[in-house]
């Protein structure tokens, strides 16, 4: 019990040694990214079988997905180094615009599922996991879209 309670508190040393360096909503936001990589390395070395198509689909599009994230938090800590804001305004109305928008698009996805799946009969994980990174690439999708477009104001007279 005493080397998991030393285990705990040298891993809480280290932590709050990066916090002195980075800051803290940098190492919190780091986290999840740090989190989903190593659950998809765990799964990948916990895998029984050798992955099939659809598991080197889900594989493949789930490690696409933390490597944007990994992305974006590194521009963000790159903007915090240099003292600029991590979120300026306009980025914020383009995620609010592009969620907005996955969401909506979303619900035809799942609509598409529903109806079209029942047939297949594949496990209920498989349909839940495909499904959520769909629509973390139509956000992604529409955040690079909104982003290089730009968003009209709709308050214009």
């Amino acid at each position: 019990m005493l080397e998991i309670l030393n285990f705990v508190l040298e891993i809480n040393n280290i932590i709050n040694a990066i916090k002195m360096k980075i800051g803290y909503k940098t190492l919190i936001s780091f986290m999840g990214t740090i989190l989903g990589f190593v659950l998809l390395v765990l799964w990948l070395y916990m895998a029984k079988k050798p992955f099939n198509a659809t598991g080197y689909l889900i594989f493949g599009l789930s490690f696409i997905m933390i490597l944007i994230g990994v992305y974006f938090k590194i521009q963000t800590y790159k903007n915090q180094r240099l003292g600029l804001t991590s979120e300026d305004e306009f980025s914020k109305r383009i995620k609010e615009r592009a969620s907005s928008k996955a969401f909506s698009i979303s619900f035809y996805i799942w609509l598409g599922i529903i109806l079209f799946v029942k047939d297949i009969e594949p496990k209920a994980k498989i349909i839940m996991g495909l499904g959520l990174l769909v629509m973390a690439l139509v956000f992604l999708l529409n955040w690079l879209y909104y982003s290089k477009v730009g968003i009209s104001d709709e308050n214009e007279d």
